[in-house]
C-alpha cells in the first residue's frame, strides 16, 4: 500500500490537566500540530495524533470551567470598543469538535498521502483558529471612578 498512511490506534493516551486551563491545553494542541505538520514518519504521526486527541478531549471537558482571575485579566479590555471583531462563525466548542473529527480521521483511516497532508494542514489551521478564539479578549474591566 505505498502512498497511503495508516494511523491506526495504539495505546490510549491520558493527559494530566490538573494545572492546565483551556488556553494552556489549546496551546499544547497548537504545538502538537506544529510538530505533526512536519512529520513524515507514520508511527510518529500516529503518536502525535493520539496525544493531540487526548489534549482535545481534555480541552473539550474544560471549556465550561471558570478561568482563573489572572487569566480573566489577560482576556480583559477597558472598553467595549476594544473587543476585536469576530471573523469565525463557530464558537470554541464547535472548533474543538472540528479538530477532534479531523484528528480521528487521521487516526482511523488508511489515507492517500496527499489527503493526509491536506487534512493535517486543515487541522493545523483549525487548531490555530481555536487558540486565537480562546485568547481573544472577552471580558470588560470594571472602571473605578
Amino acid at each position: 500500500m505505498a502512498g497511503n498512511i495508516n494511523f491506526y490506534p495504539s495505546q490510549p493516551v491520558s493527559v494530566n490537566t490538573s494545572a492546565l486551563d483551556v488556553i494552556d491545553l489549546a496551546e499544547r494542541c497548537e504545538l502538537l500540530t506544529d510538530v505533526l505538520i512536519d512529520c513524515n514518519n507514520p508511527a510518529e504521526c500516529a503518536a502525535l495524533c493520539h496525544h493531540l486527541n487526548a489534549h482535545l478531549d481534555a480541552l473539550k471537558e474544560n471549556l465550561e470551567k471558570p478561568l482563573s482571575p489572572g487569566r480573566i485579566e489577560q482576556l480583559s479590555v477597558n472598553s467595549p470598543s476594544d473587543f476585536p471583531e469576530s471573523h469565525w462563525l463557530a464558537d470554541s466548542d464547535d472548533l474543538c469538535d472540528y479538530c477532534q473529527v479531523v484528528t480521528q480521521m487521521l487516526l482511523c483511516h488508511s489515507l492517500p498521502l496527499k489527503t493526509a497532508h491536506t487534512l493535517t494542514g486543515l487541522l493545523m489551521r483549525l487548531v490555530n483558529t481555536l487558540v486565537d478564539d480562546l485568547k481573544t479578549p472577552r471580558f470588560l474591566r470594571e472602571q473605578t471612578v
